[in-house]
């Protein structure tokens, strides 16, 4: 279960920590921020995690 510190972009709702999430991996340079951004984990993330991935 490939995980890292959070991260999110400005332009989402919610945050990400699976390293294997294709939402959470194109996010543009440009709009990326570290940590969780007082965001709910991004469901795919939730998914991967639960499923050890």
């Amino acid at each position: 279960m490939p995980k890292k510190s959070p991260w999110h972009s400005i332009k989402q709702a919610v945050h990400h920590n699976n390293t294997n999430c294709n939402t959470g991996n194109n996010i543009e340079k440009e709009n990326l921020r570290d940590g969780t951004g007082g965001k709910p984990l991004c469901d795919e993330c939730s998914k991967l995690n639960a499923a050890g991935k």
